[in-house]
Parts: structure tokens; sequence; C-alpha cells
């Protein structure tokens, strides 16, 4: 089953979707396997770090975080071989880190990660032009839109 446009046009905070709702599922998914209230360190680094403030993913982090959130500390100079976009996400035990989980922010809020977590982003329609779209629906006789 294909995704409806509501799953592709996904409206999150701030100017980019890799800087925002990325970052926000991957914090949601990291709690979801870390309940309780161990608090949580966030690193940021390369291109998320470099333009994180402005694009609003520190306030997007803290949002879902909220008090378990121990700190965000700012790589921009420190670009992870896999993805521009990427943050840890660690637990924190007396001042030490003791299980992380580094992930990527791919693009349309998708994740990748090292652990096997990839999510598809783009090519999931075989029709990618308005002009495919409205063949398509003339060869069928469907409206372009619901009836």
């Amino acid at each position: 089953m294909m995704p409806s446009l509501l799953g592709l046009y996904r409206i999150g905070q701030g100017p980019s979707s890799s800087h925002t709702m990325g970052p926000v599922r991957a914090a949601r998914l990291f709690l979801s396997r870390h309940p309780g209230d161990t608090p949580v360190r966030v690193t940021l680094f390369g291109a998320l770090a470099a333009t994180g403030r402005g694009h609003l993913t520190d306030a997007a982090i803290h949002e879902v975080l909220g008090r378990r959130l121990e700190g965000i500390v700012w790589q921009p100079d420190v670009f992870l071989p896999r993805h521009p976009n990427a943050l840890r996400l660690e637990l924190i035990q007396a001042g030490q880190p003791y299980d992380s989980w580094t992930v990527y922010s791919i693009g349309g809020g998708a994740l990748a990660a090292d652990d096997g977590l990839e999510e598809q982003t783009g090519g999931l329609y075989a029709l990618t032009t308005m002009e495919g779209i409205l063949q398509w629906c003339h060869n069928q006789g469907q409206p372009l839109t619901p009836v």
C-alpha cells in the first residue's frame, strides 16, 4: 500500500524537516526504547549542528525530551561518514553516557541508523510528473480529485 499524501507532505516546525521532524522522531523512538526518567544528552553533528539553532532543532528536541534533556552538544565541524545530518542520543548516569544511539535525519522526517533502521525517502510512486498523473487518470477514467 502506498502512503497517503499526508504521509508524503508532513508539517513540522522550522524551515527544514531534516532539522526538526527527523530529530523529533529520533527522540521519540529513543524514549520509547528507554522509558523512565534517566537524563538524555543529545549531540548534533555536521550540518544538523551548523544550522540547528536557526532551524529550531534545539527547540524541537527540547519539546520531546522536556525535563529529561540533560543538554545539547553542538559539533558542527564533525561529520559522520554516513550522512551530514547526524545526532547521537545518550542516556546519562552519574554524568557519564551508558547507552547511546546514533541516527541520521535523511529528509522528510525519515531516519536511518547503524542498527538497521532504514526508512525510505522518495521513489515511492512510479508517476513523478503532473503530466504522467493526468495521463494515468485519463487512461483509467479516474478524476484527479475524489468525487
